[in-house]
């Protein structure tokens, strides 16, 4: 089983991609995600989506956007508002390290494989 993890662009590529079938879920930090990406490919799958909302690269509420779409096509989605970072992240950067692993660990303890 995978789970991918990338930050803004390398988030959005990782959520589309997430369907092949080892793909078990997706930890994205920042991840740019347009109105119009798909998410159908995604039921079955975990996302977390973390972001800053003081982000003035990729916007906070895209995400939140993204994860309630998500949420109706079958994927179990949350979206987590991270206290500081920006885009780059380097302000709390061991808080987004720590919750990434974290939340990378426990989708692998936690879905069937």
């Amino acid at each position: 089983p995978v789970v991918l993890v990338g930050h803004s662009m390398g988030g959005r590529a990782a959520l589309a991609v997430a369907g092949d079938p080892a793909v078990r879920g997706v930890v994205a930090l920042a991840p740019w995600c347009p109105p119009d990406e798909p998410v159908a490919h995604l039921a079955g799958r975990r996302l977390h989506l973390l972001h800053d909302e003081a982000d003035r690269v990729t916007a906070a509420r895209d995400s939140w956007a993204f994860v309630t779409r998500a949420r109706e096509a079958g994927a179990d989605a949350t979206g987590i508002p991270m206290p500081a970072g920006g885009h780059a992240m380097l302000r709390g950067a061991r808080l987004w390290h720590r919750r990434a692993t974290e939340l990378a660990l426990e989708t692998l303890a936690t879905t069937p494989v």
